[in-house]
């Protein structure tokens, strides 16, 4: 007389382990190019609401808030990723022009920047005129930079158009779309 054996074999076990190994692989796959399209969804918000803070300020005041010295960058620009950020977050807030100033949901640690080759650094950072480019007087222009982690860079303007020279010692050499950076910039 022969029992019957209820159970699965070794063959059985192994592909369903395989089946759920390659599921499990799939689903980290795309979970992980979620979390990147969020954050730059987050970007694209952050942007627009400091864009709006930014107009807030020069209907109050007639101009831009200056710089407030990046240690990352230089004296003329804001980084989100050091005390220049906090120094204008400040002066943004005593303005009534928003209540906090955001940060990349990522921000790189102090002291590197997103003005960099290096795409692995999160940050924004914002330029505000300090000499007479693109044909606006001081404070009447201003230039945000952030880099997107999926998806092509952007660049955005508004107001005047403008040929920003790139190589010039306030806005710095390492400013370039070619570093994988987008950016938004408004010209008076």
């Amino acid at each position: 007389m022969r029992k019957n054996k209820s159970g699965f074999t070794l063959i059985e076990l192994l592909v369903v382990i395989v089946i759920i190994g390659i599921l499990v692989g799939i689903t980290l796959f795309v979970y992980r190019g979620a979390q990147g399209r969020a954050r730059d969804a987050q970007r694209k918000t952050d942007i627009a609401n400091i864009a709006k803070a930014m107009e807030l300020y020069y209907v109050d005041n007639g101009y831009y808030p200056p710089a407030t010295g990046s240690t990352a960058i230089n004296p003329y620009w804001a980084a989100s990723n050091d005390l220049s950020w906090t120094t204008l977050n400040n002066l943004m807030v005593g303005a009534n022009a928003i209540d906090n100033l955001p940060v990349d949901p990522k921000n790189s640690p102090t002291g590197s920047s997103v003005l960099t080759t290096n795409k692995s650094n999160q940050s924004y950072a914002i330029y505000v005129n300090t000499w007479n480019y693109c044909g606006s007087g001081i404070g009447q222009m201003y230039l945000i930079v952030y880099r997107l982690e999926s998806g092509p860079k952007e660049g955005q303007s508004a107001g005047s158009p403008c040929n920003l020279s790139v190589n010039t010692t306030d806005i710095g050499p390492n400013y370039s779309t070619d570093y994988g950076v987008s950016y938004y910039r408004v010209v008076r």
